[in-house]
């Protein structure tokens, strides 16, 4: 599904700058590899819920509020989390970890493909 791929040719790019921002050990493309991870993580998120809910969501807030009331409270609870090492710590704080980062991107990878499968199982459904 191309807004599946998108999601995941934008982490693509964020696991590269994290590469490359490791080696060069530069702080600047390690923040915004960390923000790329994190959009591709929106991306595909927002994707699930225009598929199921018929809406976009436009802020962290809706997003949030749309997934509870979907009863993906753990999605939700995932995507709290990713947006707080990713976002606020990597990317706004500047808190330099790795390791925390790698495993996050890691998790978005994972968030990606299970919503990818959960969207196209309820798409042969509505055949």
């Amino acid at each position: 599904m191309v807004v599946f791929e998108t999601a995941r040719e934008i982490l693509s790019y964020a696991f590269e700058e994290l590469e490359r921002a490791e080696k060069l050990k530069d702080f600047l493309l390690y923040r915004n590899a960390a923000d790329k991870a994190f959009l591709a993580l929106i991306v595909a998120i927002n994707e699930y819920i225009r598929i199921v809910k018929g809406v976009t969501p436009r802020s962290h807030s809706e997003r949030r509020r749309i997934l509870r009331e979907m009863g993906r409270e753990d999605l939700r609870a995932i995507y709290s989390d990713l947006m707080k090492t990713l976002h606020e710590e990597a990317f706004y704080e500047g808190v330099y970890q790795p390791d925390e980062v790698r495993y996050a991107f890691e998790k978005v990878r994972k968030i990606i493909d299970e919503l990818e499968e959960e969207v196209k199982k309820l798409l042969e459904k509505l055949k």
